[in-house]
């Protein structure tokens, strides 16, 4: 059987307004090629047959591939043969394009937004996600080589370990009683009538917070709810926050460097299958950091908590499990 591993490097991310309004670093495209290489070296080294990349506007992949030069690669690593829009919707065609051909894993190199966009089409295969972009919560922070190796692992199906991947979170953005979106980490409803610039970075605008998860070591609206009750990737519930001018204040960094107290009217926790309604319209819904859903006053809007998101490898858990196993050995 031919094992393969996609990869989807998104050229964009890390580079919104936050780098302008608060201290987010900045990581250039450079920096994600030289990742990249590190990457394909890293599954190849674990006997993958094939590995394939997304193409984008800078030609991350080509570059990768071009700047290891004359080392032998055992395993055909090539550039898909696939229209591009240069938009996100050119990642959620890859990862389709990917399933079609049967690959057991698929890395990810960006922000929560990329990897949303990943996880609409990703269905049944397991996300090596690392981050590149702002305030990550879904991505990790993690050496490049070392999520090629776990993914390459991962695609050969040595070794059937349950805690290898786990199935994370989502929301479902339901209007007018049919499903229209999902985010990973939160949705966000913003005082607003047009998406605008599509980052968050006004916590007046700021309404409700629906989240899958809430860790006070993050960054951004979720962090909010971290501070009050923490709540992790494989915790079975979410959270609900109404901010306002409740007797309840916390204070949590909505940004890079930026740290502020916000006022809770109100907040609970969700388990799965719960649903939040909508309660400001006209209103814009902000899905892992990016405005993408607008609500009119004659919108029925829900987002429900559910337990059927992406499957996502434990990078560090599938290392272990492959020395335990003697995989690294002669």
């Amino acid at each position: 059987m031919v094992s393969k591993v996609g990869i989807i490097a998104n050229p964009a991310s890390g580079k919104d307004i936050r780098r302008l309004v608060a201290y987010a670093s900045i990581m250039d495209n450079n920096e994600k090629t030289s990742q990249l290489r590190r990457i394909i070296m890293g599954i190849d080294a674990t006997g993958v047959d094939q590995i394939l990349i997304m193409p984008d506007y800078y030609g991350l992949g080509q570059r990768a591939i071009d700047g290891i030069g004359r080392k032998k690669l055992n395993a055909k690593v090539s550039v898909m043969d696939m229209p591009v829009t240069y938009t996100s919707e050119d990642s959620t065609r890859a990862v389709e394009l990917m399933g079609e051909q049967a690959v057991g894993c698929i890395v990810t190199l960006g922000g929560d937004g990329t990897n949303r966009d990943v996880a609409k089409q990703s269905g049944d295969i397991p996300l090596v996600p690392i981050s590149t972009g702002t305030n990550n919560v879904f991505p990790v922070m993690v050496e490049a080589t070392t999520a090629g190796l776990a993914a390459g692992i991962t695609a050969r199906k040595l070794f059937t370990d349950k805690d290898i991947t786990k199935t994370h979170k989502r929301l479902v953005v339901i209007k007018d009683g049919r499903e229209i979106d999902m985010a990973l980490i939160d949705a966000v409803v913003l005082n607003q009538l047009f998406v605008g610039a599509r980052a968050i970075w006004e916590l007046a605008e700021v309404r409700q917070i629906i989240c899958t998860r809430a860790e006070p070591t993050n960054l951004g609206m979720t962090a909010i709810g971290g501070n009050l009750c923490p709540i992790g990737p494989h915790d079975a519930q979410g959270m609900y926050l109404k901010l306002g001018d409740g007797h309840l204040k916390v204070k949590a960094a909505i940004l890079p460097g930026v740290i502020r107290q916000v006022g809770i009217e109100e907040w609970k926790l969700l388990d799965t299958g719960a649903e939040v309604v909508v309660s400001q319209k006209p209103s814009v819904i902000a899905l892992d950091g990016e405005r993408e859903v607008t609500v009119k006053d004659i919108d029925q809007v829900k987002i429900r908590l559910q337990h059927d998101g992406p499957s996502v490898v434990d990078i560090e858990k599938t290392i272990r499990v492959a020395v335990a196993q003697g995989f690294f050995k002669n």
